[in-house]
């Protein structure tokens, strides 16, 4: 099952009709049970890095994040989602991300 991490920030129905229309089992996910729950996770995206991040840490979602990327399984960042899983952005200002690559 592949989950679409919904952290407030993303084109969420586009990513899961994407997946939907290539007859790939997919689903919304929010929680840590469901997190790791996957074989496989997109971080969608849209908007500011600053916003996005915040909005990632405020539904305490770094944690779940961090034990599925440790367990190597596939993870798939889209835009803003992409972005974020680099150390940091000076977009409006510098913003540190969850610092994946450098």
């Amino acid at each position: 099952m592949i989950g679409i991490i919904n952290y407030g920030v993303g084109n969420l129905g586009s990513v899961l009709n994407a997946f939907r229309s290539l007859s790939l089992q997919a689903k919304i996910v929010s929680t840590k049970e469901e997190i790791l729950s996957c074989d496989k996770l997109v971080l969608p995206g849209v908007g500011s890095f600053g916003e996005a991040m915040q909005n990632f840490l405020n539904h305490d979602l770094v944690e779940p994040l961090k034990i599925f990327i440790q367990s190597n399984r596939p993870v798939l960042g889209i835009c803003v989602g992409m972005q974020m899983l680099f150390e940091g952005s000076m977009e409006h200002g510098f913003h540190k991300g969850l610092g994946y690559f450098k």
